[in-house]
């Protein structure tokens, strides 16, 4: 049976500051309308997570592909995941530097090589090798808003504590309560086969050291996709990891579970376990749409049946009427 095409995309939970909310939502519902438009015209869903990710990879707004944060040594590494959940065929890049769209380099490596994950050097020698675009000057990639965060952080762990403030736990703090930031991007889509897949790309936290990978190019961590449901998370990588949260909201989701519930339900557990936290959007093979974040503010768009829908802030969902 043919199935309804829809998609969500995120553009990372974290405390998205007031100058940067218009842009932000202008940027994910343009996303959100790439990737719809790509499946209306029967492209499938690893069609329309990569051109929704483009957008936002192209968007300096954003914090992946242009607008990535600087390592410690002043460089810029970005990482990026795809994932076909038909096939679990996945591919994967990390700590690449100098490629302004790695979600599509992710899926040369999955589609034309018997691999799933190249890095740094052999990601960018492999990228010369298919003609791939590789950047003369690295730096183009950083936005004007990168450099200003970047003189806000005085080191890695500063900037971890003020962004997500996993090593300070209030006792009687809720998740909401809590206010850090991050501005991973990606997308999770069914197409009209009933195909579900997901990408996830990111330019990482600001004063990394080089050489850092957090979870987003990691597959059941940054995103994961199967016949039952596909997934792309934001946030703290290394809770992300610690808890493999894209792979539990699908698990969820098998377990019976609306993608908003299985959502809401991993993002709590992380919570809980490691003191984590970020966000998460899903869909599952019905074509129910789901998405959760515990950060204070969230950029998503999602399309159903031709109607897109959008938010930002918690429990915020606007119905398009442009």
């Amino acid at each position: 049976m043919e199935a309804r095409p829809c998609i969500i995309v995120h553009g990372g939970a974290w405390a998205i500051p007031d100058i940067l909310k218009e842009a932000s939502v202008n940027g994910v519902k343009r996303a959100a309308q790439k990737g719809y438009d790509c499946l209306k015209q029967g492209g499938t869903a690893v069609d329309a997570v990569e051109g929704a990710v483009r957008i936002l990879e192209d968007d300096p707004t954003f914090d992946a592909g242009h607008g990535s944060v600087l390592t410690e040594d002043l460089t810029v590494e970005v990482d990026a995941m795809i994932m076909d959940g038909y096939s679990l065929e996945s591919g994967a890049v990390a700590s690449v530097i100098g490629i302004a769209n790695p979600v599509s380099l992710a899926r040369h490596i999955m589609e034309d090589t018997p691999h799933s994950f190249l890095v740094a050097n052999g990601a960018v020698n492999y990228a010369n090798k298919i003609g791939f675009p590789v950047l003369n000057d690295p730096l183009e990639l950083i936005s004007e808003e990168s450099r200003l965060q970047l003189e806000g952080h005085k080191d890695f762990n500063n900037a971890v504590i003020r962004t997500f403030n996993t090593e300070v736990k209030h006792v009687n703090a809720s998740l909401n309560d809590l206010n850090p930031g991050h501005d991973t991007v990606g997308a999770v889509a069914l197409d009209s086969s009933g195909r579900l897949a997901c990408a996830t790309s990111t330019g990482g936290i600001s004063l990394k050291m080089a050489g850092r990978v957090g979870d987003s190019p990691l597959v059941g961590c940054g995103g994961y996709a199967n016949k039952e449901g596909a997934v792309s998370s934001t946030g703290h990588g290394e809770s992300i990891m610690k808890v493999m949260l894209a792979r539990e909201v699908v698990y969820n989701i098998e377990g019976g579970h609306p993608p908003g519930h299985a959502c809401v339900k991993a993002l709590q557990n992380m919570f809980e376990r490691v003191g984590g936290q970020g966000g998460v959007i899903a869909i599952d093979k019905h074509g129910q749409v789901g998405k959760g974040f515990t950060t204070k503010r969230m950029a998503w768009a999602s399309v159903n049946d031709d109607i897109l829908k959008f938010g930002i802030e918690p429990n915020e969902e606007i119905l398009d009427k442009t």
